[in-house]
């Protein structure tokens, strides 16, 4: 009797819908602060996004929401850059912390790096 009740009580927990991802959401804010709006997604979208954009070094600004496909990515453009990021946990895109970092600034990162341990002798 028992092996009946628990394998009644699992299939109506399987059969239960699952509740929606949620994200923070917001359009074209120039704060993290002002993007802590909170969405109930759809069934159908599965993933959290966050996309930061700084164009001539000045303006800021950040966007999120759901969405059913998300890929990161990045792309620069002559008078700024775009950085698109994913998670798919709730509110996981709570952060604007992805910064915008100029690509030279970033690859000079791992050779500046290397230089400071090869003059410290740990390389």
């Amino acid at each position: 009797m028992k092996a009946v009740l628990l394998a009644l009580l699992g299939i109506s927990l399987a059969l239960q819908p699952g509740a929606a991802l949620q994200c923070y959401s917001c359009t074209a804010q120039i704060s993290n602060k002002d993007c802590q709006n909170v969405k109930n997604c759809s069934q159908t979208e599965t993933y959290c996004w966050t996309s930061r954009v700084r164009a001539i070094g000045i303006l800021k600004l950040i966007s999120k929401g759901c969405t059913s496909d998300c890929v990161d990515d990045s792309d620069n453009y002559y008078l700024g850059k775009k950085n698109i990021t994913c998670c798919s946990t709730n509110l996981c895109n709570v952060s604007g912390a992805y910064a915008l970092q100029p690509a030279s600034t970033l690859g000079l990162l791992p050779v500046l790096t290397g230089l400071l341990l090869w003059g410290s002798g740990q390389l």
